[in-house]
């Protein structure tokens, strides 16, 4: 059973969403009054994130609700408050359901428009790493990686082998001078603005 608590600004929204997961035996809406009980998932807007929140709800699962903010903002909260999923409002419910079930499974969701936002802008850090060109792999692999994809589920999905992948992964490492996955993740959303 998936615990949800609906944090959003619009009264109007929440209570239809929660109205809509009443129907599902494997969702359980949790009201905002009862602080004992931690949800798994907290969905919530740019408007309601706050450290708080976060503090208050730290073993849950947050999914940001993007209601049009600029990506900077949105960018900015992924990193900030380490969330598990950014859904975009103009997606219709069946994907929002599964984002859900998604995110309770300890992946990540983000939306496809995050996501080419990021893979669409050049890379040009404010630090003197200039302008870094990427092959085409290059950057499939890294939207792979930022949807939380393993090595070897990249692999599958690319079919390429888990050898080339991590091949890939060790030229991107340096072209972008990072160490790990948070680091690349990091540094393209700071520049992707």
């Amino acid at each position: 059973m998936i615990k949800l608590l609906s944090n959003i600004k619009s009264k109007l929204f929440s209570e239809l969403l929660c109205k809509h997961f009443e129907q599902f035996d494997d969702v359980s809406i949790i009201k905002n009054e009862t602080p004992q009980e931690q949800p798994d998932i907290i969905v919530t807007d740019l408007n309601l994130l706050t450290e708080d929140l976060v503090t208050k709800y730290s073993k849950s699962k947050i999914l940001l609700i993007d209601t049009g903010n600029k990506n900077e903002d949105i960018l900015f909260s992924l990193i900030n408050y380490k969330l598990k999923g950014v859904f975009s409002y103009d997606s219709d419910i069946s994907q929002f359901i599964k984002a859900i079930r998604v995110i309770n499974q300890g992946q990540i969701w983000l939306s496809n428009n995050l996501i080419q936002s990021l893979i669409n802008k050049e890379f040009i850090d404010e630090h003197n790493i200039g302008e870094i060109k990427l092959t085409e792999k290059e950057r499939e692999i890294i939207q792979l990686v930022s949807e939380g994809l393993s090595n070897k589920e990249i692999s599958n999905k690319m079919f390429i082998s888990e050898q080339t992948v991590k091949a890939h992964l060790h030229k991107v490492f340096q072209k972008l001078h990072v160490k790990n996955r948070s680091q690349l993740i990091k540094l393209y959303i700071y520049n992707s603005h």
